[in-house]
């Protein structure tokens, strides 16, 4: 979980506000809330066993 928010401080460089690990379509996610830098609070999944290199899904503006 840990390596899942530093991928996503280091992408978005936004504050993470919190992290959740959830199961979705057969796997264990982290569902990291995060805000940017205008107070716009993003959702993220973040799948652990992903390929490095490729960037975690954002699922909506806000929660």
């Amino acid at each position: 979980m840990s390596a899942s928010v530093r991928r996503i401080e280091r992408t978005t460089r936004g504050r993470v506000l919190s992290v959740e690990r959830m199961h979705a379509d057969g796997r264990d996610v982290n569902r990291i809330k995060v805000m940017d830098d205008s107070g716009r609070v993003r959702v993220y999944v973040d799948d652990p066993q992903q390929q490095r290199g490729r960037d975690a899904r954002a699922r909506g503006d806000d929660d």
